[in-house]
């Protein structure tokens, strides 16, 4: 393990989402060091993290300091499914049974989101529009969404396209994290930090130009 997780893990003692979410990154890094292939599927890409060698690994969980998490994937809500439920094992012994959070997963481009059927577009209306639309519910007035980048792109100029969407760095040496602050329909504020994952390099030339979730 290295120095700057250590600095992280110390800054963020209350092991809160943006923790969660670089440990996600680490992994993620991992993943691009590793040989794995990646198939240009949403889901394919997230059970990459959600696996025996990443968030399912306990040696992993223990040296990144969250055992008390459990990952879970394609959780049925109310009015859908969300990619990965992160659940505080301590909370839920202690009979607090609402997941501490949601993350939703989607795979990004760079087609302007006014293109109905572009990634770009799906992020907003199938991602951050079910946070606001509360068809995914949030019960610690955060969530997460990873962007699962599949094509070689200027993600910090492709962002910008994104509405609501501000830079903010909460991981050292890395640039691509964001955050927007949401009113829900029943009027609770909510915020949701933003990942954008580049796979660019790692999907196969015969399926980067796959359109399936």
């Amino acid at each position: 393990m290295n120095v700057q997780k250590f600095i992280f893990k110390e800054t963020y003692q209350d092991r809160d989402l943006k923790y969660i979410l670089y440990c996600i990154y680490w992994c993620y890094l991992k993943i691009i060091e590793s040989e794995s292939i990646v198939i240009n599927k949403e889901n394919d890409i997230r059970d990459l993290f959600i696996s025996d060698e990443y968030l399912d690994n306990h040696s992993i969980k223990e040296d990144l300091g969250i055992c008390q998490y459990m990952f879970d994937k394609e959780i049925q809500t109310l009015d859908g499914r969300v990619d990965i439920r992160v659940v505080d094992m301590i909370q839920k012994i202690k009979g607090i049974y609402k997941p501490y959070y949601y993350i939703e997963c989607k795979r990004i481009d760079d087609v302007t989101p006014n293109y109905s059927n572009s990634l770009n577009n799906k992020y907003i209306n199938e991602g951050i529009n079910r946070f606001v639309n509360e068809k995914y519910p949030t019960y610690l007035e955060a969530n997460g969404m990873l962007g699962f980048v599949v094509k070689s792109i200027d993600i910090m100029e492709n962002t910008k396209r994104i509405t609501g969407l501000e830079p903010y760095i909460f991981i050292d040496n890395f640039s691509y994290t964001y955050k927007s602050n949401h009113s829900t329909t029943s009027n609770k504020t909510i915020t949701l930090y933003h990942l954008m994952l580049d796979f660019s390099s790692k999907i196969n030339s015969l399926n980067k130009s796959e359109e399936v979730s």
